[in-house]
């Protein structure tokens, strides 16, 4: 029984709000038809309102807030994410901003009404616009803070330094999943200056080919390309252009452009601010074919501040993409290019790969058959395939410096 009309709002304020939780894995929830990602997304929301809700002393006062801007910063981070890792972390923090604007947990029983009604309104707006389903949970959230607690409960801890402690770990997981976020998002670019598509107007993409050179498909792949009077953009790893400079002298010799992809292609020399892996890929170049890119692809799209500050003093642009297949987790050549030509548009960069992590053996001969549909795709909706360079309108490459 609901004591009094303020605790009722307080309740159906609570349950519309903790269906906000869902969010993260509406972010998720055009995967292909797979709803683990989602589900696993928003047990890590609960997850995180549970324990911030079961920790938060009471009164809560200013952690209140707090919660408000956490809920802010992940539906934010939410609208930019685009893999499972990145949003559990995400929905993780999203629910543990929830915790601290809700009651304790036995005061909600009255708000779960409200929670089912407010979750169906979200997946409505989601298949609307998932910008929207952001924007309409984030409201609830605020909504939810603002409507004054009943509870006087003192739950646990409720001293200063106690707040003050929470606070604390909490804004620093805040701070950390949002660098993760910039780090690991191929479109963030306000932690490192990116370039992941060309101008709109028009019908010009950019088909771009990475960790090659590939010492069986790149060739093959240049053939098909060369079929369709297409020219295309090859990011090559630094160590396997030094195994195989002679097959990235052929592309070179055939009209495709070359762009700088590291030279390790691991996945921990990001973490190096001075980044060497740029100079030492240049300085391959230089050697073996005597250019010097003027393109940068961070490997698995993970740049940094730091990454792009070494980019931009050699006079060379990030380059991320806003397509990707997952060719490199599939041996279906026809899923990949239904997979590339559901979300290009004009001005869009593909993201495909003639090798694995400048592995120059590997098997890519999915691309044999995806790569004829993709084009054959592009010419009936009328988008035309063009090196990067003529996309963005800036030089291919750039003066090689001496040492890289």
């Amino acid at each position: 029984m609901i004591p009094n009309r303020q605790e009722a709002w307080k309740r159906w304020a609570s349950g519309a709000a903790l269906a906000a939780a869902v969010l993260p894995g509406l972010a998720l929830a055009p995967s292909r038809g797979n709803l683990l990602p989602p589900l696993l997304a928003v047990l890590a929301a609960g997850a995180g309102t549970f324990l911030a809700n079961h920790f938060t002393p009471r009164p809560r006062g200013w952690l209140a807030l707090l919660g408000v801007l956490m809920v802010a910063l992940a539906v934010w981070l939410a609208a930019q994410i685009h893999f499972a890792l990145t949003a559990y972390l995400v929905a993780t923090v999203l629910g543990a901003g929830l915790g601290l604007t809700l009651p304790p947990w036995r005061r909600l029983a009255g708000g779960w009404p409200a929670a089912a009604l407010a979750a169906l309104l979200l997946l409505v707006l989601w298949r609307l616009s998932l910008p929207a389903a952001l924007a309409a949970g984030g409201i609830l959230v605020v909504v939810n803070a603002l409507v004054p607690s009943v509870s006087r409960s003192p739950g646990l801890g409720a001293g200063v330094g106690a707040r003050v402690s929470l606070a604390l770990c909490l804004v620093l997981a805040s701070l950390l999943t949002t660098g993760w976020v910039g780090a690991s998002t191929a479109r963030a670019n306000w932690f490192g200056a990116t370039v992941d598509h060309g101008p709109r107007a028009g019908n010009e993409v950019a088909i771009t080919f990475d960790d090659g050179p590939n010492a069986v498909y790149s060739l093959k792949i240049r053939d098909i390309l060369d079929r369709y009077g297409v020219k295309a953009t090859f990011f090559t790893v630094g160590k396997a252009l030094d195994q195989r400079p002679d097959i990235s002298r052929a592309l070179l010799a055939d009209g495709m452009l070359l762009g700088d992809h590291s030279y390790h292609h691991d996945s921990t020399s990001w973490l190096d601010p001075l980044y060497p892996e740029i100079p030492e890929t240049q300085a391959s170049f230089q050697r073996q074919l005597g250019v010097c890119p003027a393109f940068f692809r961070p490997p698995h799209g993970t740049h940094t501040p730091f990454m792009a500050h070494v980019a931009a003093e050699r006079g060379m642009t990030m380059i991320t993409w806003d397509v990707s297949a997952g060719d490199w987790a599939t041996t279906d050549g026809q899923l990949v290019a239904q997979r590339v030509l559901a979300q290009v548009r004009p001005g869009s960069i593909i993201l495909l790969h003639d090798s694995i992590d400048g592995n120059v053996n590997a098997d890519r001969s999915v691309m044999l058959t995806a790569l004829p549909l993709i084009l054959d795709g592009l010419k009936a909706t009328g988008l035309q395939p063009v090196r990067l360079d003529q996309l963005l309108g800036k030089p291919g490459y750039v003066p090689c410096r001496p040492g890289g």
